[in-house]
């Protein structure tokens, strides 16, 4: 079988063509540089004088060319045109830079003047090709294609090329005639045959494409690909059962080929035969032949899919369980596969998987950020403290990795070391408020647990300087000053307008009416402590502890004791709260 023709000409033009017209050897008689100059709209022939000095100014602007000094390059070629306006080699050279600066309008202007200079010269003819492409002036650039064709001897690539111009401008009927000459010409070729196989698909001329697809298969019948692609063919042309009997005969010829298994799952998917649909997936995707790039995008289909379509969860971790079984030292297998616990939220499983693909390859930072935020949702803190370290040295500037080694230091109550990483963290935070708003507010708690309380309020200041509305926030900063019983004025205002924005909230309710008790408004904290009762606040072992402290200033003392034992059997255990139900009397 011939090998297919790759489409590379607008990728390789500029490389080939930026050293073409500055080789000596091409100086021929249709492209050397020109020896005569136009005045009055004739020609006129240059002197001795005046093409040595072309021609030493032309060599100049190759050379800096070549060293990458584009501007001087385009001054001295530009030069050379004012000695003979007429060169097309430095009309070329200064549309080739035109081209590569992305100036593409002058690059056009002077890519026609050189191709119309020399119609026989390929380079000149493929940079105008190109300017005019860049300028989506598609049906120029074939019929400048066409014309190459005739002027030069025909290579299989402008062929190509052409057809590719020929879709670009939406005239894909000429684009198949262009794939038909080409294989009168040049024989048959696997790539062409499947470009006009697929260009008569898009136009639904089925009839055609099976007789092309059928031309392949004769000469090529030990190619399964082709059986397959003639059974989508069938399938897209309303002949299911023309397609079923196809993948039959293929899987008799060739039984363990995976993609004709993925062929008939989607004949199958096709048909809403989901139980056989995912028999031949997991059927391909058992297959060695099958690379791990292919079963990660049948992942990724899959990962979309359960999305909208939870009820195919089994499917994919039976796939998932394959595949990881199949490439285990594969990084990409166990990240993809992590992506989904992450996603389910089994949390403890994507921190394996995801600790899989940092045993090989530690580069990638979603894949720590998805780690960290895994073991912050299981408490183990002991591991975030010590992978987040280690994505901190990594990743020196991203602010999640230090965010993560405050909280692991915070909980496991190492406040200085907390405070560090969050100061450090803070500097790398840009355009993003609600983790501005994060890092303030963790600060503030890890302040005020070392006792660095004037550091704290600052904090909690700023975080509201940054919104003035977070009533979490708020309601901490309250919380806080009341139990040190100071700012009592100031933690009132912002207990209460945290009540504002979310009047519903238990802990809002509880941090109002201890602000209101450390004021000494006895009657008042217990009328909103029976507001967070009645909000299901019997349970809580603090508010219950508070109310008792509220009765005991009310002179209940009876009553006190009853709710500091509630609070005792609903988990409380404070030595303060001991102390209380032992000796019958409040310690403040």
């Amino acid at each position: 079988m011939k090998a297919g023709i790759t489409y590379l000409f607008f990728i390789s033009l500029g490389l080939a063509g930026a050293f073409s017209a500055c080789k000596p050897k091409e100086k021929t008689a249709s492209s050397s540089t020109s020896t005569t100059a136009s005045t009055s709209g004739k020609d006129k022939k240059l002197s001795n004088e005046e093409q040595v000095r072309f021609q030493s100014i032309y060599y100049n602007a190759c050379k800096e060319k070549i060293k990458g000094n584009m501007e001087l390059a385009e001054n001295l070629f530009k030069e050379c045109l004012k000695i003979d306006p007429t060169s097309a080699p430095a009309q070329y050279e200064i549309a080739n830079l035109y081209r590569f600066g992305g100036l593409y309008d002058e690059a056009l202007k002077y890519s026609r003047e050189a191709a119309n200079k020399d119609p026989k010269n390929v380079w000149f003819q493929l940079l105008y090709i190109e300017c005019l492409h860049n300028k989506r002036q598609y049906n120029e650039a074939t019929a400048a294609y066409e014309k190459l064709i005739k002027n030069v001897v025909p290579k299989p690539e402008y062929y190509m090329a052409l057809g590719e111009e020929y879709l670009f401008a939406n005239k894909p009927d000429k684009a198949v005639k262009v794939y038909e000459d080409f294989e009168k010409i040049f024989g048959r070729d696997e790539e062409v045959a499947l470009k006009r196989i697929a260009v008569l698909r898009q136009q639904k001329k089925y009839a055609e494409a099976e007789i092309v697809l059928k031309g392949l298969i004769k000469d090529f019948p030990e190619e399964p690909r082709y059986y397959t692609y003639l059974a989508e063919i069938y399938q897209d042309s309303g002949e299911p059962e023309k397609a079923y009997t196809i993948y039959q005969e293929s899987l008799k010829a060739d039984p363990n080929n995976p993609y004709i298994h993925l062929a008939l799952a989607d004949y199958y998917r096709q048909q809403k035969k989901d139980s056989l649909f995912f028999s031949e997936v997991k059927i391909a995707f058992t297959s060695p032949e099958l690379n791990v790039d292919n079963k990660i995008k049948i992942m990724l289909s899959y990962y979309e899919m359960t999305e909208t379509f939870p009820k195919y969860l089994n499917e994919a971790y039976e796939l998932l369980d394959i595949l990881t079984k199949a490439h285990p030292g594969e990084a990409k297998v166990w990240s993809v596969y992590g992506d989904f616990l992450f996603r389910d939220k089994r949390y403890k499983e994507a921190k394996v998987a995801f600790e899989r693909v940092l045993e090989s390859d530690k580069s990638k930072f979603p894949v720590w950020s998805q780690l960290l935020i895994s073991e912050m949702n299981m408490n183990d803190m002991e591991a975030l403290k010590k992978h987040s370290a280690e994505a901190i040295d990594l990743f020196p500037n991203q602010p999640a990795p230090y965010f993560f080694n405050g909280l692991a230091n915070q909980r496991q109550k190492d406040y200085k070391a907390a405070i560090q990483s969050y100061v450090d963290g803070q500097e790398f935070v840009y355009d993003n408020l609600p983790l501005q708003m994060q890092f303030l507010a963790n600060l503030a708690e890890a302040y005020n647990a070392d006792k660095q309380y004037e550091k704290s309020d600052k904090a909690f200041e700023d975080a509201l300087l940054l919104d003035a509305n977070d009533a979490s926030i708020m309601n901490n900063y309250a919380y806080y000053l009341s139990l040190r019983k100071t700012k009592l004025e100031r933690a009132e205002k912002l207990s209460a307008r945290s009540l504002e924005i979310d009047a519903g909230s238990i802990s809002y309710l509880d941090t109002y009416a201890w602000i209101l008790y450390q004021q000494g408004k006895y009657e008042d904290a217990k009328i909103w402590l029976d507001k967070a009762f009645a909000k299901g606040a019997d349970n809580r072992p603090a508010i219950l502890e508070h109310y008792g402290d509220v009765l005991y200033k009310l002179n209940d003392k009876t009553k006190a004791l009853e709710y500091w034992k509630k609070a005792k059997e609903k988990g409380g255990s404070s030595e303060s709260l001991i102390k209380k139900i032992t000796d019958g009397k409040l310690y403040e």
